[in-house]
């Protein structure tokens, strides 16, 4: 396996404690380490990874996101030196200033962390896998089963609130019933920060799914939001170690932050409200049935759409779509997604449409929906 860091064999790591480590088997004689952890606080630790991205500590990072469990996010450090003491001796320095911040932060070891490294691409440790390339896909095969995987780009530098769009495509993936991962990956090139975000589709080969993702998504969002790419077999390391795919140059500090927690918070206000509302629903007897996160059929006559981060080319996308047929309803939980909005007399002045605050909604009788 060949990178510009030399030259590695794609499992011939070995793990000691926290750290997975690989060494090179040309003359460059030099070590990447691997760190994986994962935490249940809420402290924003983006700024602290980029520091040490400046400072040299780590060759890049990656936040890896579980489309199905998307508030159970996983980050990647990978470490490069030529001496394994120099390695050990930065990553105790890391997890030393992470858990400063944070004490929630929990570095997997051993079997956990080659359980996790592995898992990205369908690899058992305890099963012999065959990895082969077939017809732009990636698939993998242990026994009786045998995986496909896909590989889309984000194409997130197009579109100022990439944070709030990334949220709303896993909603949609989600709704697709796709399995898969959301990889962000940020590296340090010519003194800037670059980051590329790409979402691998995990497909079982006795259980098709939509092939035309790409169109479907892009037609959904109204933007070419995704791209598939078709990775050669001797790039298989880089989704293996959650590394860029490609050698395009996005940027990050040009956009808003990727994993801003402000927006994960946002995100879990909104698991916390589709609860919320469920439950008010059921007790008010009133039909409903839910499409994704954001979106509810009520009564056959009204749609809701409930907001917690403001996406406005998408709300624009979903009221084309529904004001011929129904009443609308939009709830937003953010104040200031709620006042931007209100300023907004395009929307404003549609007659069958109201927009409600958190505030409002607590007041609202969801009775009269069945007079809508």
């Amino acid at each position: 396996m060949v990178n510009k860091k030399g030259k590695f064999r794609l499992l011939s790591y070995f793990i000691d404690t926290n750290l997975i480590y690989y060494k090179t088997i040309n003359k460059e004689k030099k070590i990447l380490a691997f760190a994986f952890f994962e935490l249940s606080g809420y402290f924003p630790i983006e700024k602290i990874l980029q520091n040490f991205l400046k400072r040299g500590l780590v060759l890049f990072y990656s936040v890896e996101i579980n489309i199905n469990k998307p508030d159970a996010i996983i980050y990647i450090l990978c470490i490069k030196h030529i001496n394994k003491s120099e390695i050990f001796k930065n990553f105790n320095l890391i997890s030393y200033k992470l858990n400063q911040v944070d004490q929630s932060i929990h570095f997997l070891k051993d079997e956990d962390l080659e359980k996790e490294f592995l898992k990205i691409l369908s690899l058992d440790i305890k099963k012999k896998s065959l990895i082969s390339n077939a017809i732009g896909s990636i698939r993998v095969k242990h026994d009786s089963t045998l995986k496909s995987l896909d590989f889309y780009l984000i194409n997130y530098d197009r579109f100022p609130n990439g944070d709030d769009i990334l949220y709303q495509l896993i909603n949609y993936l989600g709704n697709l019933k796709r399995f898969g991962y959301l990889i962000l990956n940020f590296q340090l090139i010519n003194n800037v920060i670059s980051a590329e975000i790409y979402f691998i589709d995990f497909i079982e080969d006795n259980n098709p799914q939509i092939s035309n993702l790409e169109i479907i998504v892009n037609e959904f969002f109204g933007i070419e939001l995704i791209h598939k790419i078709k990775l050669e077999l001797k790039k298989i390391y880089c989704p293996l170690w959650r590394y860029r795919l490609t050698n395009n140059q996005y940027s990050f500090e040009k956009i808003s932050i990727l994993h801003n927690f402000e927006h994960y918070y946002n995100h879990k206000n909104l698991l916390n409200f589709n609860h919320e509302f469920k439950e008010l629903l059921e007790v008010n007897e009133l039909e409903f049935h839910q499409l994704n996160q954001n979106l509810f059929f009520i009564e056959q006559s009204t749609v809701v759409i409930i907001i917690a981060t403001m996406q406005f080319r998408l709300l624009l996308n979903l009221i084309k779509k529904f004001r011929s047929k129904y009443f609308l309803l939009i709830i937003v939980l953010n104040d200031k997604g709620y006042t931007d909005l209100m300023k907004m007399e395009k929307i404003n002045s549609i007659t069958n449409l109201k927009i409600i605050n958190y505030e409002e909604f607590c007041r609202f009788d969801l009775k009269s929906i069945k007079n809508f």
